[in-house]
């Protein structure tokens, strides 16, 4: 970060979950194009996540896939060592990996409903707090990734994911008051960025008609969200909805 907001990241470091597919490839490839070496940590899909690390090193940065199930204990402190034995620094952390699945509320078991609290909320906070000491001594940044359900919505069907971003949001809030100054925290709030492959195309037709943009979200549309926010030095605490203006129809 300079003095002028710039979305340069030369010589900066950063790790992102689930940084191999869809929305995380984006930003991990944005992150790289602005000069950051990125770690791409992954879960289960390693091969999405080594060809992203190709293409990173294309673009002039360093790259690495990192495996680790941020529901474990362990997995959080294991990955910042991973990032800075590889970069020897870390400026920013994207808590982009997530769960996400349609369950009545009255036919939710506690084991569901824990395990969303793992993925979406327990596993980034944790993350989030061993990245800290790396991060305030860059002086550097979290974004969140959240969604307009838990912050300006909820939806039917979803209570399990909707407690668990909107935690997630508010604490994003919460570690911004509390790690200021040296770390700033921000949240991206996506709306309709690449539909579920199962979804119909009536049902696309009508999601897209409530949208005033006309038109759904692309992977790159959250990337330079998160890009920006990494990079603003006096943006902290804040929740950017990047969702065509969804938000704000009744």
């Amino acid at each position: 970060m300079n003095a002028t907001g710039a979305t340069d990241l030369r010589g900066k470091a950063a790790l992102v979950t689930g940084g191999g597919l869809r929305v995380g490839r984006a930003i991990s490839l944005a992150l790289g194009a602005a000069g950051c070496d990125v770690l791409v940590h992954y879960r289960n899909s390693q091969t999405p996540a080594e060809e992203t690390c190709k293409e990173l090193r294309a673009l002039g940065v360093k790259a690495l896939a990192a495996q680790a199930d941020l529901a474990r204990a362990e997995s959080p402190a294991h990955l910042v060592q991973t990032a800075l034995a590889a970069f020897g620094r870390l400026d920013v952390l994207v808590n982009c990996a997530a769960e996400f699945e349609k369950v009545a509320a009255d036919q939710l078991d506690r084991a569901r409903f824990e395990a969303m609290l793992a993925a979406n909320l327990t596993g980034p906070f944790f993350l989030a707090q061993a990245a800290h000491p790396a991060l305030k001594a860059a002086r550097g940044a979290i974004v969140n990734l959240l969604d307009l359900n838990g912050t300006s919505q909820v939806w039917a069907g979803y209570s399990h994911y909707t407690a668990a971003k909107a935690g997630l949001a508010a604490l994003t809030r919460q570690l911004a008051l509390e790690w200021a100054p040296e770390v700033r925290v921000n949240g991206v709030s996506p709306g309709t960025v690449l539909f579920p492959t199962a979804m119909g195309a009536d049902e696309r037709a009508r999601i897209e008609r409530r949208i005033p943009a006309g038109r759904s979200g692309i992977p790159e549309d959250v990337a330079r969200a998160v890009v920006f926010l990494a990079t603003q030095p006096f943006v902290s605490g804040q929740i950017l909805a990047v969702d065509g203006g969804r938000s704000v129809v009744p």
